[in-house]
């Protein structure tokens, strides 16, 4: 006894003695903190009451991080693009322009603040500034909240994992055809930045990641949409079985109609380790009357899958879909599209290179014009009251008929099937990405064509600043329709005949990487060769056969001065050209022929590990032979500082 006794004496020393510490000002020593703090779990478990109680922790973490973002914008304008019939704004025909901030309604300071009180239950919000520095009143400094508050919490069960999301506005995909975004082929120019790129403590690193890669970096909302109210997700189910309930408004609902509109949609998925099959739905629904009868809206129903057999991968989604509208059904409109269920057939097979040398890409898509759904990757091109932006793959906007578009490969629209063909390899240091495709309209709806203008869509869309997107009836000639960060415009056809229109596109990107005295250097080319035509072709119409036919090159070079600096540079020139077949101009009796052409440079400057600085100066000059008035020269300095923390 008195053996045990002396044995625990210096133990029962150390713990009154470290005690003590806990309880007296030398406690508050750092070293003494950390002790406390990682012993605090054990310390609450001891039976004596030596020891107080602590208090568990309410808030496991907490977030605040966001961005700062300068722009400002000069343009000079030799001859100025004005005289729109639909311009009433006397700011867009000042040859001289000079504007802070951004007509994107970006906001200038982003605050992003999240919390985890349990390791399951997290909950995040933001809080933006905006002053559009327009000389005008203080009303004109907006702040508040931009995408709300969001809550997501999960949890555990014997059946499986589920978590849920709900408050504000929250990025979601389910499927292509149900509720999703078109993410392309990685075929764009990297020369303008978007408000939402990311920043990095090398700047080159962007352009190389577009080299290595074959893209950038892009926010959580690339290949998503906007949705706010309540999703319900279940995953690691019995027999590899997930599932998706979501039910609320998207982009095509909201607004402040007294009566009910909303979305719901889902998705029961089957795993079989890599491989899947899913079957999805998305339905809109609003009401256009006191009494809600009468409603405006679509479903649609698929089934998605994906096979990977002896690595050759099959993919795609199938399904059915149709629009509602009682302006249509009551005979004030034709109703031949309306309420009736039509295909949608999207199909790949990717074959890998060890069985043609090359990997290559088909895709087989047809969808009636009877399938809408302006929450997906494919564009209405059908129905006039729902329509989708055009030449914008990123949103989902609501505007006029933008008819039948010539688009970029792998931008579906309905009334429409097609083949496209794409292939991404190398050849030593020199990167191909080239895609071909060629598409019939399924029905002869639209007398218009739409195109866009790519070496100076940036500029173009700023030439009128701070109109709703969509804005139409813009340019001398009103043919000219602003979306978000671009433009389009539109052409009428005087062919009476009723052949379906036949669209053809041919699109290489090439990219190179060397050394220049040393210094890391990349040379990217994009290039686009479309036509639409009346008859069918295997390949791009060069001659008069085609009612449009659209030439895009844009080439940029990227040197790297140091690791703080680099020399960015751009060229670019668009030719379009139409036949008789389409509206000719009052004066000449000519249909268009268009040449823009552009050259730019600037700089990146890295001025340290969160902040860098961006510079534009960009010459334009665009002129149509056939139409007097579509004409503009001049040159566009943007400057762009932001700071990420």
């Amino acid at each position: 006894m008195n053996c045990k006794l002396k044995y625990n004496y210096p133990i029962l020393n150390f713990v009154l003695l470290f005690t003590f510490f806990l309880n007296s000002g030398f406690s508050q020593d750092s070293l003494v903190k950390r002790i406390t703090i990682k012993s605090a779990t054990n310390i609450n478990n001891i039976s004596f009451g030596i020891f107080p109680k602590q208090s568990e922790a309410t808030l496991k973490t907490i977030d605040i991080s966001g961005y700062y973002r300068f722009i400002g914008n000069y343009q000079n304008m030799k001859k100025a693009y004005y005289n729109s019939p639909g311009d009433t704004s006397s700011f867009s025909k000042t040859p001289k322009k000079v504007f802070i901030g951004d007509d994107s309604q970006i906001p200038e300071l982003m605050l992003n603040i999240s919390g985890s009180p349990k390791s399951n239950v997290s909950f995040g919000t933001d809080f933006y500034l905006w002053n559009r520095m327009s000389g005008f009143t203080s009303s004109n400094y907006i702040k508040g909240l931009n995408l709300g508050i969001n809550l997501h919490g999960a949890f555990s069960t014997d059946i499986g994992n589920f978590k849920i999301m709900t408050g504000g506005i929250n990025w979601y995909s389910l499927s292509p055809f149900t509720f999703y975004t078109n993410i392309g082929y990685n075929r764009y120019s990297v020369f303008e930045r978007n408000p939402w790129d990311p920043g990095s403590k090398n700047p080159i690193d962007r352009y190389k990641s577009f080299y290595d890669y074959g893209g950038i970096t892009q926010d959580s909302r690339w290949g998503k949409q906007a949705f706010q109210g309540f999703i319900l997700e279940a995953n690691d189910l019995p027999n590899q079985f997930s599932g998706v309930f979501m039910y609320g408004k998207s982009i095509l609902n909201g607004g402040m109609a007294n009566t009910p509109n909303n979305s719901m949609g889902g998705k029961l998925k089957k795993s079989f380790g890599d491989d899947f099959i899913s079957l999805n739905t998305f339905n809109s629904k609003t009401f256009t009357d006191s009494l809600n009868k009468k409603t405006i809206g679509f479903n649609i129903y698929t089934l998605e899958y994906n096979f990977n057999f002896k690595d050759i991968i099959f993919s795609g989604e199938s399904g059915i879909g149709k629009y509602e509208n009682p302006l249509y059904s009551e005979g004030l409109k034709d109703s031949s599209n309306i309420g009736k269920f039509g295909e949608a057939i999207n199909f790949k097979v990717l074959i890998p290179k060890k069985y043609l040398f090359i990997p290559i890409e088909i895709n087989y898509f047809r969808i009636n014009s009877n399938v809408i759904n302006n929450n997906s990757i494919f564009w209405n091109s059908s129905v006039l009251e729902t329509q989708q932006t055009a030449n914008n793959s990123a949103g989902n906007s609501v505007i006029a008929p933008f008819a039948s578009s010539m688009v970029q490969i792998g931008q579906l629209t309905n009334n429409r099937q097609g083949l496209n063909i794409n292939s991404d390899f190398q050849i030593k240091k020199l990167k191909l990405n080239i895609g071909y495709g060629i598409s019939q309209e399924l029905k002869n709806i639209s007398s218009q064509i739409t195109y866009n203008h790519p070496t100076n869509n940036l500029a173009l869309s700023r030439f009128w600043r701070w109109g709703d997107f969509p804005t139409a009836g813009l340019g001398p000639y009103g043919n000219i329709t602003k979306v978000y960060r671009g433009v389009y415009e539109t052409v009428d056809l005087n062919d009476t005949s009723l052949n379906l229109k036949n669209f053809n596109s041919i699109e290489i990107n090439a990219k190179y990487s060397c050394k220049i005295l040393n210094h890391d250097t990349y040379f990217n080319y994009l290039g686009s060769f479309n036509s639409i035509q009346k008859k069918v072709s295997p390949i791009t119409v060069f001659t008069e056969d085609a009612y449009i036919r659209t030439y895009y090159h844009q080439m940029e070079f990227y040197f790297k001065v140091n690791s703080n600096l680099i020399i960015t540079n751009f060229i670019g020139w668009e030719r379009i050209i139409a036949n008789y077949y389409t509206n000719t101009d009052l004066i000449s009796y000519r249909p268009r022929n268009q040449t823009g052409l552009s050259f730019a440079t600037g700089f990146d400057l890295s001025i340290s590990k969160n902040a860098a600085l961006y510079f534009r100066q960009r010459w334009m000059n665009y002129q149509d032979k056939s139409f007097i008035k579509d004409r503009y020269i001049g040159t566009e300095s943007t400057l762009e500082l932001k700071i990420f923390f």
